[in-house]
């Protein structure tokens, strides 16, 4: 029988405001049946592999799609309502794009994770956004989110501050002293390099702020510059020497373009400020890089995620990044290299050989 896209989306979204760990797999194989349906070259790769919706039982073996098959072709259960796209480009040119039938899928997702993590109550904060927004990077998943976080859970005195030039240095000084004054907490939402920015443009002035205790970081990744690495270890170091923001309540986000749900760590909690932790539609396997069988706890290996928000694209990714997990979550390693990236690489062809079948 058919499925029909709008009814698991709906059931999707329930699952996310009431999760039950009995309910995740019926419906992670259900969005895999209706991948397999409405995605030729899905099904395609799927009957390949002799994967089927009646061949597969659990969650694990639902054939998974390497993030670099978004370069090449359209996963998409319908006509997509957005489309985002990487910002990181190859020598070709070519990007990644997560064609997006149910944005409001991604909307519910933050919703339900970004104010538990960050500790929003009803007394919103004051924002300061060093993230470009959507006007600014109209095919952006991240603009999409922080431009939602910024609607719905931010407070008065709220700033954006990023330039055609990068980070406004003069505004961001101003909102700085504005919350040191006043007194109470507020969230600074950044990239790293834009954070590395912010604070360089402090530390040349010689100034230091001392915001108020219970004042947080949320830093969404992007060490990698043209010019080299951003060190996290130092950067923690200045952001509490320049603004007394201390390592502690440092939010860190793992998303991704082809994703629609983010894992955070648990900072605020005083939990492990590496440990990134899922929520529940989503799961995070660690995988052999040759062979793609999955590791055991504590060895290091490809990460793999399953995520019910993305049941309009795909619903399990093979990313090319590596990590390390237990019970309690996963930590981040870095990129995969050359030859951690074979068995990615050689699925990522498949599709990249079948064309932009939808």
């Amino acid at each position: 029988m058919p499925t029909d896209p709008y009814s698991l989306k709906r059931q999707i979204e329930r699952f996310i405001g009431n999760p039950s760990e009995d309910d995740l797999e019926g419906l992670a194989l259900a969005a895999f049946g209706l991948q397999f349906e409405h995605i030729e070259g899905y099904r395609r790769f799927c009957v390949g592999r002799q994967a089927t919706p009646e061949s597969v039982q659990r969650w694990q073996d639902i054939p998974m799609i390497p993030t670099p098959a978004f370069k090449s072709t359209v996963f998409c259960v319908g006509p997509p309502v957005e489309v985002f796209r990487s910002s990181g480009t190859t020598v070709g040119g070519e990007r990644s794009a997560h064609h997006h039938p149910f944005p409001d899928l991604y909307r519910r997702s933050i919703d339900a994770t970004f104010p538990n993590f960050c500790r929003i109550g009803s007394d919103l904060p004051s924002m300061l956004s060093l993230i470009p927004s959507r006007l600014q990077a109209p095919d952006s998943s991240l603009s999409f989110m922080i431009d939602h976080v910024l609607s719905n859970f931010a407070g008065s005195g709220t700033l954006h501050a990023i330039g055609r030039r990068g980070v406004e240095a003069g505004p961001v000084r101003s909102w700085l002293a504005a919350q040191q004054r006043g007194g109470r907490p507020a969230l600074i939402l950044a990239t790293a390099l834009s954070l590395h920015q912010c604070l360089d443009s402090i530390d040349r002035l010689g100034l230091r702020f001392r915001l108020p205790a219970g004042t947080a970081i949320f830093e969404t990744g992007g060490f990698k510059t043209r010019s080299g690495e951003i060190q996290r270890s130092e950067l923690l170091d200045r952001a509490q020497t320049l603004l007394n923001v201390p390592a502690g309540a440092v939010v860190r986000e793992y998303g991704m373009t082809e994703l629609s749900s983010q894992d955070y760590t648990r900072a605020l909690y005083g939990g492990d400020p590496d440990r990134f932790v899922c929520p529940p539609w989503m799961k995070v396997r660690i995988l052999d890089p040759e062979t793609l069988d999955e590791l055991e706890d504590g060895q290091e290996g490809m990460i793999a995620v399953l995520d019910l928000a993305n049941v309009g694209s795909a619903v399990h990714i093979l990313t090319e990044d590596m990590g390390v997990a237990d019970e309690g979550g996963f930590e981040l390693l870095g990129r995969a290299t050359g030859a951690e990236l074979r068995g990615c690489s050689l699925t990522a062809e498949e599709f990249a050989s079948g064309g932009n079948a939808v």
